[in-house]
């Protein structure tokens, strides 16, 4: 299993960031057709995903779908720092894409040094 770390820049085009999955797919990993599930959901929702959460694990789920989820992480977002819901589907289709194994996907996007977006099993 490949794992890429990259500091990325902020920008509000995922064209304009360099690529910074990390993969954490196994066995409890969410099937890919409920990663897929839940990121159609995000681009069709519009408008911002922030992170809400500072408590804790400092994620926010945003989505969750059978055995899918996807989330922010990261310090909690002010109006110039929160991520749309198409950016954070784009995200979210990045890391399936990388780190699909087994018809799993599961991982992280290191969008800054205080942001992630995350795909994870939904509980």
């Amino acid at each position: 299993m490949a794992v890429l770390v990259a500091m990325v820049s902020a920008g509000p085009l995922l064209n304009d960031r360099q690529n910074g999955v990390t993969c954490q797919t196994s066995d409890g990993s969410p099937e890919t057709g409920d990663v897929t599930s839940v990121i159609n959901e995000l681009k069709g929702r519009g408008g911002a995903c922030p992170n809400t959460n500072g408590e804790a694990s400092d994620c926010t789920t945003l989505v969750s779908h059978n055995s899918g989820a996807i989330g922010v992480c990261g310090e909690v977002d002010n109006d110039s720092t929160q991520l749309t819901c198409e950016e954070v589907a784009n995200y979210g289709n990045q890391i399936q894409q990388t780190c699909l194994s087994n018809g799993k996907a599961g991982g992280q996007f290191t969008v800054s040094a205080g942001k992630r977006v995350i795909l994870f099993h939904s509980s």
